[in-house]
């Protein structure tokens, strides 16, 4: 099942980049006076603000948007703090996203959808969490989407906490990177 899972998480991780090429290719010119009006009108606090919302909701709004501006205006002078920063911020609002799963899980509606599950895979949950929300914190698909059901089903905080920081932080720094070291495709 793990191996199953990262393959998906792989494909869906080539299919958002081909996506991102075929966009800048498409609409340079857009891409980048959207960029620039983000970064000058919206601000680098206004885009945590963004962030904090997206990654704490589930929302199909991807943070690889933000790393984009960062990568085509002014800020990418000081684009390792502002990438930390962006990535601190995910991971903070990943724990706000456990905290939302762990009051839903308080709700009959999440004890009849996960409790049966969550009774008949405890061992399988605490054993495999930690690198389902390490697959959550690495792929395009919504963290907080991941950070919710590990709420949901009870996953410990530092489990959440622990893969959060080990796979976000450097999943934001990595493509980061790729966005530069592809930015001939994009613009």
């Amino acid at each position: 099942m793990i191996q199953r899972n990262l393959i998906n998480a792989l494909v869906t991780l080539a299919i958002f980049f081909v996506a991102l090429v075929l966009i800048g290719a498409i609409f340079e010119d857009e891409l980048l006076r959207g960029t620039t009006w983000v970064a000058q009108n919206v601000g680098f606090v206004g885009m945590c603000l963004i962030l904090l919302v997206t990654d704490t909701l589930v929302t199909p709004f991807p943070p690889d948007i933000l790393l984009i501006v960062v990568a085509h205006s002014e800020l990418a002078d000081n684009w390792f703090r502002y990438v930390t920063i962006l990535s601190l911020v995910s991971v903070f609002a990943g724990m706000q996203g456990w905290m939302i799963g762990r009051w839903l899980a308080h709700f009959p509606f999440a004890r009849r959808l996960f409790g049966e599950f969550k009774d008949e895979n405890r061992e399988f949950i605490q054993r495999y969490g930690f690198w389902a929300v390490a697959i959550g914190a690495t792929t395009p698909l919504p963290f907080s989407a991941t950070c919710w059901g590990a709420g949901i089903l009870g996953l410990r905080w530092t489990t959440v906490l622990a893969a959060a920081v080990l796979f976000r932080i450097p999943r934001f720094i990595l493509y980061y990177w790729l966005i530069i070291a592809t930015g001939h495709w994009f613009w």
